[in-house]
């Protein structure tokens, strides 16, 4: 099978670390079918990169992939609501270039705006089905604004078919109108030959984290969305309490000085350390480094952080928030509601006290990429185009 990718969610010039979930699943899709992709830059991002956005350029090679990189046009911070339409304008002549020479049997895109909404049009011209693969924020929190929600109700009933990587987001898609007969739960994958458990002691030394001492650990955006400023306040209630602890941020995020503040306000400015984004292979050890993981997040598709945590042996603590509660499958998962910093404290200290195991019902929770793969492979060699080709 033939696939071709659209969506500006994968690595692309200067953000080599974007969306590294749906780089592995487009590489394992690779080793079994053939997938060329499409990934949109910002003309903003080539500005600052001093590079040329008048011309397509060359395709490159990622994990088995080419990958064209055409130039996204769209007004900064206004208009979001006609996303769709600039994106559509942006990428037409780049997308019927590939078609025209791939020949691809069926196109997925992910995001349902701008990203989706554009993808059906193309797709309808070219009589190619359309699947869009909604993975959380884009169904949770870009329908916050009303007309952005109308765009991505129109993009999810238009779609031939819609994977989604959680329960709670396939029930979303429906009740914004997506046929229930073309939605389907498609789950991420987790690299299990790379986060595996090990010892603990060995993976501070490598990261140069001190032998001893109770270890909390954030791996994500961060955002006061996510719960960084909770986790800040939380942290200062658990050193108030006599808990011995330090904090590390794994990430970055237009939030990261403002959760600074909070943790310095609480007195826990020390404690809580942003150590900035790491490279996928860097983080099992972060992982086993830790004695809990923690997401306190407000708003969640299904979090693949969680996931990385329990195949690395270590418990977690999250919110009852999106498709969090479906990773819950054991004793090592804690949850609490968002927003609450009392209870993120108190189970974060009930985790380092009484740390539960990880047990085989927890990890049953994860398959491997492959799977992950094949499962949306088998979603996409389904599907049929709701409609006639039209000439391009």
């Amino acid at each position: 099978m033939r696939i071709l990718y659209l969506s500006s969610l994968f690595p692309r010039p200067g953000h080599e670390l974007a969306s590294p979930f749906n780089r592995l699943q487009l590489a394992a899709l690779a080793r079994r079918h053939e997938v060329a992709a499409v990934v949109p830059v910002g003309w903003l991002e080539r500005f600052r990169q001093r590079a040329s956005y008048r011309h397509l350029p060359a395709p490159v090679e990622r994990d088995g992939v080419r990958v064209w990189h055409p130039t996204y046009f769209y007004p900064p911070r206004v208009l979001r609501h006609l996303y769709g339409e600039c994106y559509l304008a942006s990428v037409r002549e780049a997308v019927r270039r590939v078609i025209a020479t791939f020949r691809p049997d069926v196109l997925l895109s992910c995001w349902a705006h701008p990203d989706g909404w554009a993808a059906v049009r193309l797709g309808r011209e070219a009589g190619l089905p359309v699947v869009i693969k909604v993975i959380g924020s884009d169904v949770l929190v870009t329908t916050e604004d009303d007309r952005r929600r109308v765009r991505v109700a129109e993009a999810l009933r238009e779609a031939d078919g819609v994977v989604a990587v959680s329960r709670d987001l396939a029930e979303r898609s429906v009740r914004l109108g997506a046929e229930p007969g073309r939605v389907n739960v498609v789950p991420e994958g987790t690299d299990l030959e790379l986060f595996t458990p090990g010892d603990r002691t060995a993976a501070r030394r490598r990261l140069g984290l001190a032998d001893t001492g109770r270890v909390i650990l954030f791996v994500g955006n961060v955002l006061l969305s996510k719960g960084a400023g909770v986790l800040a306040e939380a942290c200062g209630r658990l050193a108030g309490g006599g808990s011995e602890f330090t904090c590390y941020v794994v990430g970055r995020g237009p939030d990261a000085d403002r959760a600074k503040a909070i943790a310095e306000r609480y007195g826990v400015g020390g404690r809580v350390l942003l150590v900035g984004p790491k490279p996928q292979a860097e983080l099992p050890d972060w992982y086993r480094a830790a004695d809990v993981v923690t997401l306190p997040s407000y708003s969640e598709g299904i979090p693949n952080v969680l996931r990385e945590a329990i195949a690395c042996g270590v418990p977690f603590v999250a919110t009852t928030v999106g498709g969090i509660p479906e990773l819950v499958r054991g004793p090592a998962g804690r949850l609490v509601p968002p927003g609450d910093a009392v209870a993120l404290a108190e189970a974060l200290r009930a985790t380092l006290t009484d740390p539960p195991a990880v047990t085989a019902a927890d990890r049953a929770v994860n398959i491997s990429w492959a799977e992950s793969a094949e499962r949306l492979a088998g979603r996409l060699g389904v599907v049929r185009p709701a409609s006639a080709p039209v000439a391009i």
